[in-house]
């Protein structure tokens, strides 16, 4: 199975599964089996369809630890990047207490990415200041210029009353104006002008940063983000993202990985966790977020354990599974894509990726023998199927070893390879 990636891409990749055990980031498409069905409605009825039409949706993504959720996240992102929908990819845990609405506020603004067209010179960089930064690049060359001390006065006036004017509604209006001045600001940059030394503590109060300052306050931001306007900003971040910049849609998914006993059940923690993950749901059905694909991946007993207690929550997520008759329900099961057919088939990309980045040809018999030897060791230890994440990780070692030297190998030296490479604890699935 021949995979269709670049040699650069492909040793970065590589690298990447050698040093850590887990989903490849922007390269998991690469290697993603399985689940491409799911995917493809995804991308159908929301990135190329509803997200555009300002209809949002809320999708509860379930797998055991090294299922692959972490690499079915990225690979929608992809499919997301493609169709022009911003990204933001938040993993729950201490960095993001999903029991506080200011901590959910700031991981998303600081990991908004830019649509793969709107990405400077291949710059992969994260945060509000770059979406809207590359937005405003790509329109001045839309305008017939380019950045710099050179761009018609007259293309910077069209654009700064796209991004400017008075907004009346905006759910919060102080965020409304940090937005404005910022966008301004970020124009006048782009157009050769000097940076302002207070251009820093404005990103920082955009996201969510504690700041006050005299700067601040005398463009009319006094009161920094908190629980209580966390949501409301979020909101008025993603209109102003839509309206005035014509972003067409945003996918948010939150990772929360093996991080269930995050809170003590029924604490007062955990039921304002799911008090957070019912507004979002419920606000974002009602339109108040608008094109806004809402995930959140956890592992099976976060179902069966939190909230199968809280009948609201699961209502909304339902029992019925995604299927191909079924594409629009909430609740998406990634263990019912994985089976081992679907090892072998990841193992073969990996053969591939592993060629293109060493500039190599495998010995493919003997090397989908090896594969099959190793697989069949791994079932003898754990007693079932390896999870992707488990495979990968050790099919990959092997790959590096076999890259030097091709054999093949007995049942006896699988085994011990199997053995000897145990991976660890800490991270999600691959």
């Amino acid at each position: 199975m021949e995979v269709a990636i670049n040699k650069i891409d492909a040793k970065h990749l590589v690298r990447g599964l050698l040093n850590s055990p887990i989903a490849p980031g922007k390269y998991s498409h690469f290697i993603n089996v399985g689940t491409d069905h799911i995917l493809d409605a995804l991308d159908h009825n929301y990135f190329r369809g509803d997200l555009a039409e300002g209809i949002g949706c809320f999708k509860y993504l379930e797998g055991d630890y090294g299922s692959g959720k972490t690499q079915f996240i990225n690979s929608l992102a992809s499919r997301a990047s493609e169709q022009d929908v911003v990204t933001a990819l938040v993993t729950v845990g201490a960095e993001c207490p999903f029991n506080s609405p200011v901590a959910i506020f700031r991981a998303i603004m600081e990991s908004f990415q830019p649509p793969i067209e709107n990405q400077l010179n291949g710059n992969d960089s994260k945060g509000i200041e770059i979406l809207i930064e590359s937005w405003i690049v790509r329109r001045i060359q839309q305008l017939g210029a380019q950045p710099g001390g050179d761009v018609p006065e007259l293309v910077q006036r069209q654009i700064e009353q796209q991004i400017g004017g008075l907004w009346r509604g905006a759910p919060d209006q102080q965020m409304a104006s940090a937005l404005t001045a910022l966008s301004q600001r970020l124009l006048k940059l782009a157009c050769g002008a000097a940076d302002s030394v207070g251009d820093n503590e404005l990103i920082s109060w955009i996201r969510g940063d504690n700041v006050r300052s005299t700067a601040l306050k005398s463009i009319g931001l006094f009161e920094p983000a908190r629980d209580e306007n966390a949501f409301r900003r979020l909101k008025t971040v993603i209109s102003f993202l839509r309206s005035r910049m014509g972003y067409k849609g945003f996918f948010i998914a939150f990772d929360e990985g093996t991080r269930t006993s995050s809170f003590r059940r029924g604490s007062a923690k955990q039921r304002q966790a799911i008090e957070n993950l019912l507004t979002m749901i419920n606000q974002n059905a009602d339109g108040e977020f608008g094109g806004v694909m809402f995930l959140y991946a956890a592992t099976p007993d976060f179902r069966s354990e939190v909230i199968s207690t809280y009948r609201a929550l699961q209502d909304r997520i339902g029992t019925k599974a995604f299927s191909r008759g079924s594409p629009m329900v909430p609740l998406i099961n990634i263990e019912e894509a994985n089976s081992e057919a679907v090892i072998y088939s990841i193992g073969e990309k990996l053969l591939s990726v592993f060629g293109q980045a060493h500039g190599m040809a495998w010995d493919v018999p003997t090397q989908i023998a090896n594969m099959r030897a190793i697989v069949a060791a791994q079932k003898d230890l754990l007693f079932e199927t390896p999870k992707p994440r488990f495979f990968v990780y050790q099919y990959c070692r092997f790959l590096d070893q076999q890259k030097d030297e091709q054999r093949p190998i007995s049942a006896e030296q699988a085994n011990d390879f199997v053995s000897n490479n145990e991976p660890p604890l800490d991270g999600d699935g691959a």
